[in-house]
């Protein structure tokens, strides 16, 4: 009976450490989600095994935890245009509810470990991206400014005044404005001065990447 009190207190200790590196990231799945994906898995293995001891099949609900969370993980992913966001927080809702499973079987250390494995990458990650930002990379600029010829080539000018290579360009007109999308080499300062020069234009009335 004690095992099962250390059992619901490691699920709710991991899988809040974990929510609430989400959470303090304004991550959709943050601290209870990831408590209560934690707890529930390491709930089901533990049935899981006592149906062994019933004669069942210990692995039959184990083995839908796996698929079941993709569910879950599946909700917080979303695509805007060429970009999608919540990856990251399906794949640690995923590893969340393994944590529960090791939890679950008894594997403490296991759990623990990898624990401490996914906050070292996540705040790793993040520290490695604000580094990324001062590396020159390909991206994809998106305007939309006044269907006019002479304003997207002062647009092109001004980015290049700013030593930026552009490496191709795309113009559609649509709803009496045109949308061009300006692929080029720069690093994320380049683009926050781009930003701020293009809109102080009136012709310019979005830009984003």
């Amino acid at each position: 009976m004690d095992d099962i009190f250390i059992k619901i207190f490691l699920a709710l200790v991991l899988g809040g450490a974990l929510g609430l590196e989400r959470q303090y990231h304004d991550k959709p799945a943050g601290f209870a989600t990831n408590c209560l994906i934690c707890l529930g898995a390491m709930l089901f293995t533990v049935l899981s095994e006592y149906m062994s001891l019933q004669g069942g099949d210990p692995g039959r609900i184990a083995a839908q935890i796996v698929t079941g969370v993709g569910f879950i993980g599946a909700g917080s992913i979303l695509r805007d245009g060429n970009k999608i966001s919540g990856l990251t927080t399906a794949a640690g809702v995923w590893l969340v509810a393994a944590i529960g499973m090791a939890v679950g079987f008894g594997q403490y250390f296991w759990a623990a470990l990898c624990s401490a494995g996914i906050l070292l990458v996540q705040l790793a990650v993040r520290k490695t991206l604000k580094l990324v930002e001062f590396v020159k990379h390909y991206d994809t600029v998106f305007l939309i400014c006044d269907p006019n010829w002479h304003v997207v080539e002062k647009i092109i000018q001004q980015i290049e005044a700013q030593n930026i290579t552009i490496l191709k360009s795309e113009i559609t007109k649509q709803d009496n404005y045109f949308h061009v999308s300006l692929v080029a080499t720069f690093t994320g300062h380049d683009f926050q001065n781009i930003t701020k020069e293009l809109l102080e234009m009136p012709e310019v009335h979005s830009l984003f990447k």
